[in-house]
């Protein structure tokens, strides 16, 4: 059995909703009623934003996804055009179908796409879990510039 990674469509938000449905429960939250509607409409909102890649069967079930948010700089004088980078929001691959390749497959998809987009750099926050599947892909530890602030909660 072959499954196939393509990129995403429109016609995919809910299986990539159910994905993310799929996800979710299995770190502990619990679902809500509407989720996969509410998850198709912002999807579908911000579709021109988003890169993303699906895995499925030949049968046509998603196994898993990887989704990147498109951030595109204003131009500067110092740099000709709107360079343009990717932040990884989403690697999911479904339980019955881990430690099979199709995470590194899904990661492969996102790093040919960016070359060939002549995209600066992709980014992503590698969870625990996550990391040796992104060290075996060649994504580093940023450099020492990279900061964030999170503002407090009310």
């Amino acid at each position: 059995m072959t499954t196939r990674i393509r990129p995403i469509e429109r016609d995919d938000a809910l299986s990539l909703g159910a994905l993310r449905l799929q996800q979710d429960r299995e770190v502990g939250h619990t679902p809500r009623p509407g989720f996969l509607t509410d998850y198709a409409d912002a999807l579908l909102a911000d579709f021109d934003g988003v890169r993303g890649w699906i895995a499925e069967e030949p049968d046509g079930r998603p196994v898993g996804c990887v989704l990147a948010l498109r951030v595109r700089k204003l131009p500067t004088l110092s740099h000709l055009g709107r360079p343009e980078w990717w932040y990884v929001q989403q690697v999911f691959v479904s339980a019955d179908r881990r430690r099979e390749g199709l995470g590194r497959r899904l990661l492969h998809a996102v790093q040919e796409a960016a070359t060939a987009e002549r995209v600066r750099f992709v980014r992503l926050n590698a969870s625990d879990a996550g990391r040796p599947l992104f060290d075996a892909t060649g994504f580093d530890d940023p450099t020492a510039r990279l900061r964030e602030w999170v503002p407090r909660q009310v």
